[in-house]
């Protein structure tokens, strides 16, 4: 009983081996991050892409409202959010490169 409070819990060891390259996978040779050249300032590309993302939003409930399906939604505060959020995943995933066309 004693050896087995002295080696540690081989789940633990085994959860830190995991663990390290995981946090350290954000790291990169490269230290930028995407920015865009907006006027002389530099903005992320992420702000660009979720403030796209609210536009498309908002054209998609003026769609919806047209087309009549604004009526039928169970939760229209909780679609438009999952939509807005979608679309501008959908956006910089684009714009980044990490979805390919």
């Amino acid at each position: 009983m004693m050896l087995a409070s002295r080696v540690g819990h081989p789940l633990h060891f085994w959860s830190a081996i995991l663990l390290v390259p995981m946090m350290l996978s954000g790291c990169s040779i490269h230290a930028h991050s995407p920015t865009l050249s907006l006027y002389g300032s530099f903005f992320p590309v992420w702000l660009m892409a979720a403030l796209l993302g609210v536009i498309c939003t908002v054209v998609l409930r003026l769609l919806f409202i047209r087309a009549g399906l604004h009526e039928h939604l169970p939760m229209p505060p909780l679609t438009y959010l999952c939509a807005a959020i979608f679309s501008g995943i959908m956006i910089w995933a684009f714009w980044t490169g990490v979805l390919a066309l």
